[in-house]
């Protein structure tokens, strides 16, 4: 049955009910009978909508001539519990992430992020599907493997990103930076001034509050949520991360783009339209993995019945 799914037009119950009335105006004679039932199955059977699995299933893509680099602060900061009222700040950067590949569907998506070190997570691909797939699996490094924050370390694999980007010739080059905009590693911020060229459009994204917040992180190691602590001195007390927003504005003046405060993803939306109005837009007709409906084979017996009744009833008459 795994192969079989139903997706019901009217709900059953009240399909039931409706077959149930069906029959109960019963014809008379056995084989008029009969057809009423077989009719009223064959009902029945297209409400359901029947679907089967196929290799085959037409679907129509927007293409967007865009290519979005989305990079992704994962250290243990983004764990920090000040974002809409107490949630983790990664909580609302995945949120956010699937609204801006949701706006752009079709352009060409490229995941970066980085903790103590930088990782290529998705090269590009059209397929927001598994960009999204790929960013809900992201989670910041426990606490005795995080050897703190250096913005720094994304910068060799964002330029290059952004030089393959413009090598490709046939889209506009748009990023999105994802960071609360801690140093914590005593490393000063660098200038990213000299990669940002070609860059058309995008923002740098700000998480965090200047009171800050605590972290909780799950260790899977001993399958237990764990309270972070500052460990500088003794007794150690809960760490706090707080958002530095003077990073952050520096990175949107070397990038030479926008710098938003993010507690709402539609705080995007005025970016966003600015990139679509950059755009051109195709469509192409590609085929997946997927459902298609079967209803229609259902469809063929019933009309040749009613036909046949329809027929009967103008003879007798």
């Amino acid at each position: 049955m795994e192969h079989l799914q139903f997706n019901p037009i009217i709900p059953v119950w009240l399909m039931v009910i409706i077959c149930i009335g069906l029959l109960a105006i019963k014809r008379k004679g056995i084989a008029p009978y009969i057809r009423q039932v077989i009719i009223v199955l064959l009902l029945f059977t297209i409400n359901l909508r029947p679907m089967v699995i196929s290799n085959e299933v037409t679907v129509y893509r927007q293409k967007l001539n865009c290519y979005c680099i989305i990079v992704i602060d994962d250290t243990l900061s983004m764990m920090a519990e000040d974002y809409d009222g107490g949630n983790p700040r990664m909580k609302g950067v995945k949120e956010d992430v699937a609204y801006i590949t949701d706006q752009l569907s079709g352009a060409k998506f490229c995941i970066i992020d980085f903790n103590n070190d930088v990782n290529l997570v998705a090269p590009f691909t059209d397929d927001k599907n598994y960009i999204n797939s790929a960013v809900d699996a992201i989670y910041p490094l426990a606490d005795y493997h995080a050897t703190g924050t250096n913005i720094n370390v994304c910068k060799q694999l964002l330029g290059q990103m952004i030089q393959n980007a413009s090598l490709m010739g046939d889209g506009h080059i748009v990023v999105f930076f994802i960071s609360d905009g801690e140093n914590t590693d005593n490393h000063k911020l660098e200038s990213f001034a000299d990669i940002g060229s070609g860059i058309e459009g995008g923002a740098i994204m700000g998480y965090g509050t200047e009171e800050g917040g605590q972290m909780h992180y799950y260790d899977e190691l001993y399958d237990e949520t764990v309270l972070v602590e500052d460990k500088r001195s003794f007794p150690y007390q809960p760490a706090v991360s707080c958002i530095d927003e003077d990073n952050l504005k520096q990175l949107s003046s070397d990038l030479g783009i926008q710098y938003i405060y993010m507690d709402d993803k539609e705080n995007l939306d005025p970016v966003i339209e600015d990139v679509l109005d950059m755009l051109e837009a195709d469509t192409e007709e590609t085929f997946e993995y997927g459902y298609v409906d079967t209803y229609y084979w259902f469809v063929i017996p019933l009309a040749a019945l009613i036909a046949y009744e329809f027929i009967s009833v103008k003879r007798r008459a």
